[in-house]
């Protein structure tokens, strides 16, 4: 950034701020999946409580939870993962806390009152931590948190104060690069992002520009509805498409810097499926099939609890060491919340929660069994409501990998997709086996020539390069790296 561009967007003496133009934004983003948007716990409840809107009481997306998630996409875009923001992110977002000198932000993003599906309201989500050595649960690891399902609307309205003429391009690159990120489905919000929670797409684009270099766009910006502004704009299903019909000049591409390995998993469920939820009336089963906006799901924290539980045991073979295990295991996944003196830390592998489609919920009966006599326990007849048949997509992000990553990723793929991997409850009565197929996908250095299609049917993949990557893995466990 030029020193004519970075005093463009400082407070003038007097305290009057330059304008040659406002854009105005505005869409809708609607949840792929379940999120939460945390508020204030309270005494009884839920352990984690929704932010709500005090009059209405309908659920809320504060504009700063959206201006954090767009701004670190933003500094990652350019940097790639894990490194120091660079300057040109205050250009859209402006100073950061520890800019002493950095200036006020251009961008305005609005509170938004979140839409509710028909026939749904806010659910209850339970969640357990998986101890990574016993594959059981920790102790005094359960806790719930209230969640918005999947469906659930939110309106966006995004305002551009642009300065200057000489940063109107570069402002409209990084916006368009955020919201087109949004658009797609590469932002996620609110908390507990890399476990599947707040993915979501955005649609329904409308942009305005007003020209503030002339009365006659001052009269139009004054005149303009503010609650709607846009309400006479033709919407687009595409932010590229929106902002180039209100302005005429060309908007470059970002260039993507993140480093990051992607696979897209296609599995079918061999037979049923038991993620535990609570039942909330009278007559739900005991033990019921997790859900979401009346459909089933499978949650990213199960699937990534059962991953880490197997990598553990991956890795403690291949090294010999539990120790050295563990380290692999927080790095990549995180150390677990209940392991004291260690530093918080975010999992660099992202999985998805994804809805199942097709199958359908069976309730069959179970009887605890006396293994003395044979015979069956007083009152020990319970029933479970598994989801049998159908499939689903998820999908595994590893940032930043790191050497020998991509050997323990692919380890992990193969067992899932071949059925030697179950997911979530009552795997010892043969429930939560798939198989299915990969598709690998990422930035050319981390894939390591590994990019292509896994099945049981077909291979695109490079074999000897998976082979090379999975040999590298063990090369370093045995080295004690």
């Amino acid at each position: 950034m030029s020193k004519m561009q970075k005093d463009s967007f400082k407070t003038v003496v007097g305290g009057v701020r330059p304008a040659h133009s406002r854009w105005i934004v505005t869409g809708t983003i609607v949840l792929d999946s379940a999120a939460h948007f945390g508020g204030e716990s309270e005494m009884e409840g839920a352990d984690m409580v929704l932010l709500r809107d005090e009059l209405t009481e309908a659920p809320m997306l504060p504009g700063t939870s959206l201006a954090g998630a767009l701004r670190s996409h933003l500094a990652d875009s350019i940097n790639g993962y894990e490194h120091p923001e660079d300057s040109d992110v205050s250009k859209l977002f402006g100073g950061s806390r520890s800019d002493n000198t950095g200036g006020q932000s251009p961008l305005y993003i609005f509170d938004s009152i979140g839409i509710l599906p028909d026939s749904y309201g806010v659910e209850i989500r339970d969640s357990v931590r998986i101890d990574s050595k016993s594959g059981t649960a920790s102790e005094g690891g359960k806790f719930d948190m209230e969640v918005l399902p999947a469906g659930t609307k939110f309106p966006l309205r995004i305002e551009v104060l642009v300065p200057s003429e000489d940063v109107e391009t570069d402002t409209l690159s990084q916006l368009l690069s955020v919201l087109r990120s949004l658009e797609q489905g590469d932002i996620s919000l609110g908390a507990r992002t890399t476990r599947g929670l707040g993915r979501c797409h955005a649609l329904d684009w409308r942009a305005i520009r007003y020209d503030l270099t002339s009365s006659q766009g001052w009269m139009s910006w004054i005149d303009s509805d503010y609650g709607n502004p846009t309400q006479d704009v033709k919407p687009h299903d595409k932010i590229a498409e929106s902002l180039s019909a209100a302005w005429d000049s060309e908007i470059p591409h970002m260039v993507d810097r993140r480093e990051r390995i992607v696979i897209d998993l296609a599995l079918r469920i061999k037979g049923g499926l038991l993620i535990r939820s609570p039942g909330v009336n009278p007559q739900d089963a005991d033990l019921a099939h997790i859900t979401s906006g009346g459909r089933s799901i499978v949650t990213g924290s199960s699937l990534a609890g059962v991953l880490r539980q197997r990598a553990y045991r991956i890795l403690h073979f291949l090294s010999g060491s539990p120790k050295a295990a563990q380290t692999w295991i927080e790095s990549v996944f995180g150390p677990q919340h209940d392991e004291k003196g260690k530093d918080a830390k975010r999992s660099r592998l992202i999985v998805s929660e994804n809805r199942i489609d097709g199958g359908e919920r069976l309730r069959p009966n179970r009887i605890r069994v006396d293994r003395f006599t044979g015979g069956a326990f007083k009152g020990a007849l319970f029933d479970e409501e598994p989801h049998y048949k159908g499939g689903f997509s998820a999908r595994l992000e590893l940032r930043n990998p790191r050497d020998g990553e991509l050997g323990l990723l692919l380890l992990l793929v193969k067992d899932l997709i071949t059925g030697n991997l179950p997911i979530g409850g009552s795997s010892s009565v043969g429930r939560g086996y798939v198989e299915g197929s990969a598709s690998i996908t990422g930035s050319e250095k981390a894939l390591l020539g590994c990019g292509g299609v896994i099945s049981e049917t077909e291979a695109t993949v490079d074999r000897s390069a998976v082979e090379a990557a999975v040999q590298r893995l063990g090369a370093l466990l045995k080295e004690g790296v």
